[in-house]
């Protein structure tokens, strides 16, 4: 027989029996399962985690300045673009990043990114900087030395083109250009002056006289060194007998032409001196001694009968193109192309373009070029070329300069300095150019 106390007992538990099943909405007053206590653990787990990664996140766009900031340092704030460059220990706003370069050590140039908060508390500079410098520069690996394209243009002017080139852009032997009224033949990397008295005659035995004549200016014609005059010549003592080639050769003399024709169908030209040697006349000789020389005599001789005569050259100028090939045709842009020789050095070769229709500078983006401006020796003048289609002359100790622009001597190719007249020019670039009228320095 159960006692009094253990029917309080059943009492209580009954009692708390009810009071649950109303409290917790279970029929029938089930008693509830005791929930799992690792969910809440492994969410708080993963909430901890989630605050960690943003932290993480933030400082890593709020980081402090580095421990080495005091010098050669770029410093721009976040969220604003200001930018300082920092020289012993203070903050000076910076007009561009080509400044700033020019302010630090030759290789010691570092950039960082901060909060405005970051900088609070640090002592600011006045301005410096050079106000029309670069505000990019081209990395070493995407300087352009050579390949660069200067094309006539229907408007008059050239227009250049670097790292980039017009459309249908192809070699050719040669151009007729005119200057104003002095016109030119340009072939061989020379344009060859070609007087105004003799410049039908000239084109007509040249086979020119169909070619067009593409109007130039004085820069474009300038990329090409002058060579000698395009005229006719002759002989002065044309007529005099000679008797010193083979006997199977009828009466030679001095002035007369001997032909000889091979199996392919060319022939050679060969001119007869007075002495008794004999010159070879090429294309453009050839033309200009028939121009200069209109009663001269022909006669066809045989390979072997030159086997005796000695050879010598035309009194014709050295320089003058040994042939022509196919010239710029209408509807094309008269092209100067910097290029590379044999011997290693940069010259202007002639080429054409689909017709190009204005004048300008074209530089493709991210790409420049780091040139030294040359007469033919390894002396000149050092320029910096930005995507901007300008250039800057490289002031104070050239290497030092090069180095703090972040480039080496090594980067430097030296070009025929016509080229860079295509250039609109911008201030010396320098050191002290950067500190000029500053008062705190």
């Amino acid at each position: 027989m159960a006692s009094n106390k253990d029917i309080l007992s059943a009492q209580r538990f009954n009692r708390q029996r009810l009071v649950m099943a109303f409290s917790a909405g279970t029929p029938g007053g089930r008693e509830l399962e005791p929930r799992n206590m690792l969910r809440p653990v492994i969410g708080g787990i993963a909430i901890a985690l989630v605050i960690l990664l943003v932290s993480l996140v933030i400082g890593r766009f709020t980081s402090p300045l580095p421990n080495d900031w005091q010098n050669n340092t770029l410093v721009v704030v976040k969220n604003e673009g200001t930018r300082y460059v920092t020289i012993r220990g203070r903050l000076r706003p910076v007009t561009n990043i080509a400044s700033a370069r020019l302010l630090s050590d030759p290789g010691s140039f570092k950039q960082t990114t901060a909060g405005a908060d970051t900088l609070n508390g640090i002592e600011r500079g006045s301005q410096v900087g050079i106000a029309d410098a670069p505000e990019s520069l081209p990395a070493a690996k995407s300087l352009v030395p050579r390949g660069w394209a200067a094309c006539s243009s229907t408007a008059g002017a050239t227009s250049t083109f670097v790292g980039s080139a017009p459309s249908g852009m192809g070699s050719v032997g040669h151009a007729l250009v005119s200057v104003g009224k002095s016109h030119y033949l340009i072939a061989n990397g020379h344009r060859y002056p070609i007087p105004s008295e003799n410049l039908d005659a000239a084109l007509h035995a040249l086979n020119l006289d169909a070619d067009p004549v593409v109007p130039v200016d004085a820069t474009w014609i300038n990329l090409f060194p002058q060579g000698s005059t395009i005229k006719p010549f002759s002989l002065s003592d044309a007529g005099t007998p000679v008797t010193t080639l083979s006997s199977s050769i009828s009466n030679p003399i001095a002035g007369s032409l001997l032909v000889v024709s091979d199996g392919s169908g060319s022939q050679r030209h060969y001119l007869v001196r007075a002495d008794g040697r004999v010159a070879r006349l090429n294309e453009v000789e050839l033309a200009m001694y028939k121009l200069g020389s209109p009663n001269v005599t022909e006669q066809q001789v045989n390979a072997s009968d030159m086997s005796q005569a000695s050879t010598t050259t035309s009194s014709a100028p050295s320089d003058w193109p040994d042939t022509l090939g196919k010239g710029v045709t209408e509807n094309q842009s008269a092209c100067a192309v910097l290029q590379v020789n044999a011997s290693g050095q940069m010259t202007s070769t002639i080429s054409a373009s689909n017709q190009v229709d204005k004048g300008g500078v074209t530089v493709k983006g991210g790409t420049g070029a780091l040139v030294r401006a040359t007469s033919g020796g390894s002396a000149g003048q050092v320029f910096l070329l930005t995507d901007a289609g300008r250039v800057w002359a490289l002031g104070g100790t050239t290497a030092d300069t090069v180095r703090q622009l972040g480039y080496t001597m090594s980067n430097v190719s030296n070009i025929p300095s016509p080229w860079i007249s295509l250039f609109p020019a911008g201030p010396e670039l320098s050191k002290a150019a950067v500190w000029k009228g500053v008062q705190d320095k």
